[in-house]
């Protein structure tokens, strides 16, 4: 029994450390505060650009590196930002097959993309956000490409392809 003890107390600071997750599927909720916020941003492109969120990849993309590069988002405007990882998200999700879960762990839910049969997560919603918050300047298009690139990679080890 002692020894089993000694075993137990030995492995759980590593027991603690794990990082322990679930998932869960949105809610009616989320998926309308993910489009509403997608709407937000396509309401200031409209307004300031005359064009729109559309889900076409070539399009969106450079739509939010407009409203970046304009200023029509601000730094601190950390909603409208997760807005452009979701609108990136959803050209993840189309391109890769992915699907949107939510993601709990410690430290909280987060939207996330999973990706088939992995376990696997990419979170796009702060892609943009906390780059840009941080006081980088964004290339849209790079933040994209780069998410892209991790889940062909994921999906190429695991035998996807």
């Amino acid at each position: 029994m002692r020894a089993m003890l000694v075993v137990f107390l030995a492995l759980l600071p590593a027991l603690l450390a794990a990082e322990t997750f679930r998932t869960e599927a949105p809610s009616e909720f989320d998926r309308r505060f993910m489009e509403n916020q997608i709407q937000s941003l396509d309401d200031i492109a409209s307004l300031n650009l005359g064009r729109h969120i559309n889900g076409n990849k070539q399009n969106d993309l450079e739509v939010m590196q407009t409203l970046l590069d304009r200023g029509l988002i601000k730094r601190d405007e950390t909603a409208k930002l997760q807005g452009m990882g979701l609108v990136l998200g959803e050209l993840l999700r189309k391109e890769k097959g992915l699907f949107w879960t939510i993601y709990i762990d410690k430290l909280g839910r987060s939207r996330a993309l999973e990706i088939p049969g992995k376990r696997e997560f990419v979170f796009p919603v702060t892609m943009i956000s906390r780059r840009y918050e941080a006081g980088v300047d964004v290339d849209v298009r790079e933040v994209y490409n780069n998410a892209v690139q991790i889940v062909d990679e994921i999906q190429d080890k695991r035998g996807w392809h």
